[in-house]
């Protein structure tokens, strides 16, 4: 009698840990849910070779992601932070690259956690960190600003072509921004609409104007 009531005891005790562990998880994975959008300015040194490497590092990651345990989910949301967490470090340092780099590292996780909302913001976040880049890299704003305060149709010219060349030099950033919000938006359409929703479009809508912008400059 004395060794069934030991045993019971043991038991007890077992499931009373295990019930701490699983509140414990669920606490953690409760203080993720709300995901909110992170501002990102940019800067990538060689485009070229950001899109070679930021590819690799995503399918890199990936193989990583698939290799655990679907059902630990702590690990993912630990593994999500992390990236998360570098995205943060690498913005303080105005390093673009980094920050697409952990940014597609952290899509890859929430897609792993079947968070597809999360998902679509990392890919959002990573086209948005690109257009900041192009916009410094050719001083958007301050040309923009520029071109439409001139009134004389010849100043306007002149500025127009000039405006065309610096931006057509970074074209390729806001091309591969698009490849990565246009995945955002596939992920997007098959969720429930949002403010997340107008925030893809609202800077897909940029990427496009801008390219058209380019592509009717250069046809002329």
């Amino acid at each position: 009698m004395r060794k069934y009531f030991m045993f019971i005891i043991v038991v007890l005790f077992i499931i009373g840990c295990n019930s701490k562990k699983s509140k414990a998880e669920i606490e953690f994975q409760e203080s993720i849910k709300s995901e909110e959008k992170a501002d990102s300015p940019a800067v990538i040194d060689q485009e070229p070779d950001v899109e070679i490497i930021t590819e690799q590092v995503s399918e890199q990651t990936e193989e990583k992601a698939e290799k655990v345990s679907p059902e630990d989910e702590a690990i993912l949301w630990k593994s999500y932070r992390s990236a998360k967490d570098l995205v943060k470090q690498a913005q303080s340092e105005k390093d673009y690259w980094e920050q697409t780099k952990y940014l597609l590292e952290a899509a890859v996780y929430a897609k792993a956690l079947k968070r597809y909302d999360i998902e679509a913001w990392q890919y959002n976040n990573a086209g948005y960190v690109l257009i900041e880049e192009f916009k410094e890299k050719t001083d958007y704003s301050v040309m923009m600003n520029k071109l439409n305060s001139l009134e004389l149709k010849s100043e306007i010219e002149e500025y127009r072509k000039e405006a065309l060349m610096q931006l057509s030099k970074e074209k390729g950033l806001l091309s591969k921004a698009d490849s990565y919000l246009v995945k955002a938006k596939e992920i997007d359409d098959k969720l429930e609409g949002s403010s997340r929703t107008t925030t893809i479009a609202s800077n897909i809508s940029f990427v496009n104007e801008v390219l058209s912008f380019l592509e009717a400059g250069n046809t002329k």
